[in-house]
């Protein structure tokens, strides 16, 4: 009998770990508001490609790219807090999960098998995030950019994940929306799962090329329209 979606995706795995921004929810339009405003108080400006410079770099990472490259002489501590001061409100009241998403976490639950978090966003703004759509309860680990020094594609943040599980990163399973994310799950030796987003689709061959499966939605999980790639 041929496996449905569902089957084929959590076979043989024992964890599931999601990114979270473009991922699980709808946020990544908002990063680039957050930074426009962010330049414009400090009287610099907006490179159109920005977004695609700090795609994956951890939280400070990012802080040190403002610092060194587009020359903020603020401190890091004072960066995140102004980020996060100017993203707190729309994390917390405008954005929505992406479609599906949390029917599928609740089914991953069914079949108790822990899950992570694994983003490059500051803490609170990843908290809040998932406190906004009430699903923090569903993860065991939540590892953000504030938990590591090298930012996706590196694969600590993955490899880290799966350390606090207690479980192989040959058995985790993960679901991310761009290609340096896809990269950081692949070099941690685990099978990856792309997701479609807005933010990301100039991107949509280059994630092809990378990831094993590829969804347009977490509903494609549901209605066997999972993409196989790899």
């Amino acid at each position: 009998m041929m496996k449905n979606d569902i089957e084929r995706l959590l076979e043989g795995k024992k964890a599931v770990i999601f990114d979270v921004d473009g991922t699980l929810i709808d946020s990544m339009g908002v990063w680039e508001e957050v930074d426009r405003i962010y330049l414009t108080r400090h009287g610099k400006p907006m490179s159109e490609d920005l977004q695609r410079k700090l795609a994956g770099l951890s939280i400070l990472q990012a802080a040190d790219y403002f610092r060194n490259v587009i020359g903020i002489d603020d401190p890091p501590e004072k960066m995140l807090a102004e980020w996060n001061e100017l993203a707190f409100e729309q994390y917390r009241h405008e954005i929505q999960m992406k479609p599906g998403a949390a029917k599928w976490l609740s089914l991953i639950e069914g079949k108790e098998l822990p899950m992570a978090v694994a983003t490059s966003n500051t803490r609170k703004l990843a908290m809040t995030a998932l406190h906004a759509q009430d699903i923090e309860h569903y993860f065991r680990v939540i590892m953000t950019g504030e938990d590591v020094v090298k930012g996706k594609p590196d694969p600590f943040v993955y490899q880290e994940a799966a350390r606090r599980l207690g479980v192989n990163p040959k058995n985790c399973l993960v679901f991310e929306d761009i290609p340096e994310g896809i990269q950081a799950g692949l070099s941690a030796g685990m099978t990856v799962c792309a997701v479609q987003d807005d933010f990301s689709d100039y991107q949509i061959e280059e994630k092809k090329k990378l990831a094993h499966y590829y969804i347009n939605s977490f509903e494609d999980i549901f209605n066997n329209k999972v993409e196989v790639l790899a």
